[in-house]
């Protein structure tokens, strides 16, 4: 007979395997700030197939653990009544704790040699910073050893930055040679420090501008003077600051 774990009284009680599975997808949220494929999911459990996955899946919908996305989104898991433990700024968008990084170092070190694929971010809204992730544009494949080459050997005790693309959506950072069409190479982290350049949602809008601060008062500045800068307050929900650019990429 299986055994049963029930973290939460009020659902219906989970076998092992379903923990271990609802484990992974709060983990891996937490670290990336948004949750995993149907292909990360079963990769991480060694199933044979997406099938097994959607079967695991479909047991936590039920019993009340995550809501499922009807779109077909690639990521489109939501987890129910889940609060990570972490400090925010500009938005509600966790970061994970240097002890849960700790925890999960080994599982991301092979993934950050080399090169890899990284999701290029689409639009979103500022009130939900995740939605840029959700529905990303595509990928592109960087080698993560030049842009993080602390992590290249695998020998930090901590997790490394997920990494994401952004495409530059104007010519507001032209001074500081990031023009239209330009894609930028992030830091996936929703806290930034003045005088970071970073990529953030503007209501609707995607920009890479740098973060200043005057007293109370965050502005997204560009580097050309014909773009005005941008005010808000911290919490505010008109701005949330999802990534700082640590590379670019051009087309000739």
């Amino acid at each position: 007979m299986k055994a049963t774990i029930n973290p939460d009284t009020t659902k219906q009680p989970l076998t092992t395997k379903q923990h271990d599975v609802l484990r992974f997808l709060q983990a891996y949220t937490e670290e990336h700030g948004f949750p995993p494929t149907m292909k990360e999911i079963g990769d991480r459990f060694s199933f044979a197939s997406t099938n097994a996955v959607t079967q695991y899946l479909v047991a936590l919908e039920r019993k009340g653990y995550i809501r499922r996305s009807t779109k077909g989104a690639s990521r489109g898991i939501q987890i129910v009544d889940f609060t990570p433990q972490s400090k925010y700024i500009s938005s509600n968008t966790p970061m994970l704790s240097a002890t849960a990084q700790r925890s999960l170092a080994p599982m991301f070190h092979h993934q950050f040699q080399g090169v890899k694929n990284v999701v290029i971010v689409g639009d979103g809204i500022a009130q939900n910073p995740l939605s840029a992730f959700l529905s990303p544009r595509g990928q592109i494949k960087i080698d993560t050893d030049f842009f993080l080459p602390e992590f290249s050997q695998g020998t930090t005790e901590i997790a490394p930055p997920q990494l994401f693309a952004a495409i530059v959506s104007d010519d507001g950072m032209s001074a500081d040679s990031l023009r239209e069409g330009d894609i930028v190479i992030a830091k996936q982290q929703f806290t930034a420090v003045e005088g970071e350049i970073v990529v953030a949602l503007f209501h609707d809008t995607l920009l890479v501008r740098r973060l200043s601060r005057m007293g109370t008062v965050y502005e997204l500045e560009a580097s050309t003077k014909t773009f005005p800068p941008i005010p808000f307050h911290e919490g505010a929900g008109t701005v949330a600051i999802i990534g700082v650019v640590i590379g670019q990429m051009r087309r000739l």
